[in-house]
Order: structure tokens, then C-alpha cells, then sequence
């Protein structure tokens, strides 16, 4: 009885089969079980809760204690223009002494790619949040309803700029306007650093 002819498998040219067919079931799983789920081969595993030092914060002026809200007409709240003007470059100023710090802690500014966002309105999105660890609760606008009148925030990560509504003639006027906020008529600006 004699035996048939040998196969021969090359196993170097199943590496790249095996391999693409490691990647597929990878993607398969994380988006089964989703991102969040699933750590990478570099995640260190914890042992256990760890604490963590809170953030320091020098004082300066405060942040005003929660903002004002619209009355049930939707008429701006009672009040001088610019004594709002001034609620607002105070603001402005406590939260500029909480971005410092936050760069002083991560080394830069909470980045929102250039784009300008509420300053912490959308909790998910707005990089501005990132700042409530070391100012909280963040200032809201005299006017109430922060997605309309707030504080918008937007950062390259190494230069910010914040935007306010301005509704007397102090502050000077953003020497900008962006589209994005066109529905304010006058608006007020700081940049760092």
C-alpha cells in the first residue's frame, strides 16, 4: 500500500488570515458589549477604590450663587443692565481663575477643539464641565436659561476664549462675533492666556 502525496501547509501565509480574523472578532465584541466595556491590552487592572485629593482653588470673586431665572413671562429679570454687565465680568473672572488652575493640574485647558460650547450646560459634551471639580457650582448668566443668554466657552487646549452677553456699554464689545452666536446682540469676551 503505498501512502498519497504529503500536503504541506506554509503556516506563514495564514498569520495574515488569522490575524485579520483576530481584528474582526475584536471590533464584533466591542461593539457588542460596547466601548465602555471592554478594556484594551494596556488597561491596568485596580485593586480597589482609591482616593483621590481634591483640587485647591485660590479664592477670588464669587461666582454668582446660582444665576437668576426668567420670570413665568419670559421677560428679563428685574434689575440694572449693567449691574448685570458687572455679575458677569465677575464670573467671567472666577471662571478664568478655574481654567488656570485646571491647567495648572492637566497641563492644559479643557479642549473643545476650537468650537464654541455652553460653558457646561450639556454635562456629556460641553468640556466646560470639566471645570465644576474645582468651581461649583459654575456661574450662570443674571438672565437665566444658560443654553440662551450663558457663559460659552471654546479652547484649543493651549488658548481660551469666554463669551458672555453684554447689555450696557461696559465691558467693551467681543471685537468678534462669532455666527454661532448671533442671536446675542452685544457680547463681551475674555482670551487667556
Amino acid at each position: 500500500m503505498s501512502a498519497g502525496p504529503a500536503v504541506r501547509v506554509d503556516l506563514r501565509a495564514a498569520l495574515p488570515v488569522v490575524a485579520l480574523a483576530i481584528v474582526v472578532l475584536s471590533i464584533i465584541i466591542v461593539e457588542l458589549c460596547g466601548r465602555d466595556d471592554v478594556q484594551g491590552p494596556t488597561a491596568q487592572p485596580t485593586a480597589g477604590p482609591t482616593a483621590t485629593v481634591g483640587p485647591t482653588f485660590t479664592p477670588g470673586p464669587s461666582p454668582t450663587p446660582g444665576g437668576a431665572t426668567e420670570t413665568p413671562t419670559g421677560e428679563a429679570p428685574a434689575g440694572d443692565p449693567d449691574q448685570r454687565d458687572a455679575v458677569r465680568a465677575q464670573d467671567l473672572v472666577a471662571i478664568q481663575q478655574a481654567l488656570e488652575q485646571f491647567r495648572s493640574d492637566e497641563g492644559e485647558y479643557p479642549n473643545t477643539n476650537g468650537n464654541i460650547q455652553t460653558l457646561c450646560v450639556f454635562e456629556d459634551s460641553d468640556a466646560g464641565c470639566a471645570l465644576q471639580d474645582i468651581l461649583s457650582p459654575l456661574p450662570q448668566d443674571p438672565l437665566g436659561d444658560p443654553a440662551m443668554n450663558g457663559y460659552f466657552y471654546a479652547s484649543d487646549g493651549a488658548t481660551y476664549t469666554l463669551y458672555a452677553t453684554r447689555e450696557g456699554d461696559q465691558p467693551a464689545e467681543c471685537s468678534e462675533h462669532p455666527d454661532h452666536l448671533g442671536r446675542i446682540d452685544s457680547l463681551s469676551c475674555v482670551r487667556g492666556p
